[in-house]
């Protein structure tokens, strides 16, 4: 009952004492309970992601491997369009909830629509023509090579689906409605789950498709939520349905919005290619070392993405204050939240420093992998704190619009790794020398990052300048 309560809720009723938790309830408690059900749901995806590869696995090396190929390519889709496009719009939504700006509500749920069908239709159609020279480059050949590529030109070309789920989603969000999208996201993982083992290995004394049928798995799990969403915020209330409005195109909203999201997603691509430079450093190694960093480094990725729910607490309460002219406690949610996400992560790299095993016997026994994830985790564990700052500040950033922090911060995480990788002081030779250069990048990302609580970007931030 408690649940179809919350679900059922309408902007009518549930906007308004929303938005007063927002910018006038007690921090911590609004911000614990907007970032749980976003929490359950990145485990959700977390756990069916782990499913898929199991499910693969049993196929056999190949479809293994060219599953590998094509993975980061969609980690790097999910990322762009739920933090990066994604924060954007949930920005731009929690400083027009803060405002009492129906007018520009109802206009980002249209440009929600609007970038998911672009920027969805642009990724499938790189992605076609590109996508086979690109895993090719990656090292796959024969078979691997033929299978990533038909693996990838069935999720790509869902695309759409999967940033129609993560816009519509952000639009919620940045309303301070996290419960009800997070609840469509887990039901449609879950509930689809089943089609993975079925589509892939077969059922009923049927064969299975292959890694065709995992792929076909993963559309169908975004078909599913983006249909719910769409049902949902229709029924929800007049500024959350998707119509055009009068005077529907804002200069000013899109610009701000664009901006936003270009340097989000610059910032994102800048990362992914620290941990690619950082990878070809340790393929240096030898295997032994490369499948050590790989299940430690895993953590670091598992981390930023537990974070997230802790960020789209921070975002959506930062906006709406600075939409509702309260930037004095706009300023107080910021630090409290990066505060916690600091504390979050040191929590986190003390319990690796003091017992890496926690997480490395989980996905190895092999002696030697277990002694170089150990060697990685208990160096690049001291800087989890100041990672965790890095995280919470990208979010603060969105929401005030002033996003130059948190990209230097990362321009100067990427220097460091690619510095390294070109060999100009000499190749990092040791797990742990690898680590410490992890460790630098992740605390002069933190560091910088951090000036984004500096009282002028506060103060810039309440006059509406984005930068």
């Amino acid at each position: 009952m408690i649940f179809r309560r919350k679900l059922a809720g309408t902007s009518r009723t549930a906007s308004p004492e929303m938005r007063a938790r927002l910018i006038g309830g007690p921090i911590i408690g609004t911000m614990l309970s907007l970032s749980l059900p976003p929490t359950t749901a990145t485990l959700a995806q977390l756990f069916v992601q782990l499913a898929q590869v199991h499910y693969v696995g049993l196929l056999g090396i190949e479809p293994l491997a060219a599953l590998t190929l094509v993975a980061p390519v969609v980690q790097l889709m999910q990322l762009l369009s739920a933090a990066d496009v994604g924060g954007a719009i949930s920005a731009a939504t929690a400083r027009a909830r803060g405002a009492n700006d129906a007018k520009d509500l109802q206009r980002l749920v249209l440009y929600a629509v609007v970038c998911s069908l672009f920027l969805g239709l642009l990724v499938a159609t790189i992605e076609y023509f590109g996508g086979g020279a690109l895993y090719r480059f990656l090292g796959g050949k024969g078979r691997v090579l033929d299978e990533a590529i038909s693996y990838g030109r069935i999720v790509f070309g869902g695309a759409v689906l999967m940033w129609m789920t993560n816009l519509l989603a952000a639009s919620l969000r940045g309303r301070g409605e996290t419960f009800a999208p997070s609840v469509i996201i887990i039901v449609s993982m879950l509930g689809t789950l089943p089609l993975y083992p079925m589509l892939t290995l077969g059922a009923l004394g049927g064969p299975g498709l292959g890694l065709v049928g995992a792929a076909i798995a993963f559309v169908a799990t975004y078909a599913v939520s983006t249909i719910a969403l769409l049902f949902y915020m229709q029924r929800m209330g007049k500024e959350t349905r998707i119509s055009l409005v009068t005077h529907w195109w804002s200069w000013k909203l899109v610009r701000e919005t664009a901006r936003v999201a270009f340097l989000s997603s610059t910032r994102t691509i800048l990362s992914v290619g620290a941990f690619l430079a950082a990878t070809y450093c340790v393929g240096r190694l030898g295997d032994a070392a490369i499948a050590g960093y790989g299940i430690a480094s895993r953590l670091d990725l598992t981390f930023v993405s537990l974070l997230h729910g802790l960020g789209i607490s921070i975002l959506a309460m930062v906006g709406a204050n600075l939409g509702a002219g309260k930037a004095e406690r706009s300023y107080r949610v910021a630090v409290v939240g990066t505060l916690m996400a600091t504390a979050i992560g040191g929590a986190l790299g003390l319990l690796v420093i003091v017992r890496p095993d926690v997480w490395l016997v989980h996905f190895s026994d092999d002696a030697a992998v277990l002694l170089e994830g150990e060697h990685y985790l208990r160096i690049v564990g001291l800087a989890y704190a100041l990672g965790g700052c890095g995280s919470a500040s990208l979010f603060v950033g969105q929401a005030m619009g002033q996003m130059r922090w948190s990209f230097w911060g990362t321009v100067g995480r990427f220097a460091i790794v690619a510095v390294c990788a070109t060999g100009l002081f000499g190749f990092p030779d040791t797990i742990g020398s690898i680590a410490l250069m992890m460790a630098s990048a992740y605390a002069v990302q933190g560091i910088i990052a951090a000036a984004i609580l500096n009282p002028a970007n506060r103060r810039a931030a309440a006059r509406g300048q984005v930068a």
